[in-house]
């Protein structure tokens, strides 16, 4: 399993990834549709579905392939169960019934913060508000711990 620190900003379409070590793995601005990472600057097509690091997905929660859409592998059973602050969504895979996985949603935060599937695991195990919107009182990035 491998542990991320990831600065987003989902409102902003932005995020940097990078590794506990410090190393870089990605940075994307969704408003220039570019990405950084080990290569060299990257456009990315505007039309393009997915284009977020599997670790900075639970931060862009339309990029999870939950939905039941056509390229979606997983949808909702319908069901919710709360455990205090949070609240699992069960899910089913849109090809086998008995494939199950869970998406966690935080009420306290008002967003996903961990998917678990028989081939995925996604999970903020630190979240905070970054400095600027502390000082500023604005919507500015969300630093998550993750790991998966």
């Amino acid at each position: 399993m491998e542990n991320f620190l990831i600065d987003a900003s989902p409102r902003d379409l932005v995020y940097t990834l990078h590794r506990a070590g410090g190393e870089l793995v990605d940075d994307y601005d969704g408003y220039t549709h570019t990405r950084r990472s080990e290569t060299p600057v990257q456009d990315i097509p505007r039309n393009s579905f997915n284009v977020e690091h599997f670790a900075a997905r639970l931060a862009f929660p339309l990029s999870l392939p939950i939905w039941g859409r056509s390229v979606d592998s997983y949808r909702f059973t319908g069901a919710a169960l709360a455990d205090g602050e949070l609240i699992e969504l069960p899910l089913v895979h849109t090809q086998d019934d008995r494939v199950k996985g869970v998406l966690t949603v935080s009420d306290d935060f008002r967003m996903a913060v961990k998917l678990d599937t028989p081939t995925l695991l996604i999970k903020y195990t630190e979240i905070a508000a970054a400095r600027r919107a502390q000082a500023t009182g604005g919507n500015a990035p969300i630093r998550f711990g993750q790991s998966g």
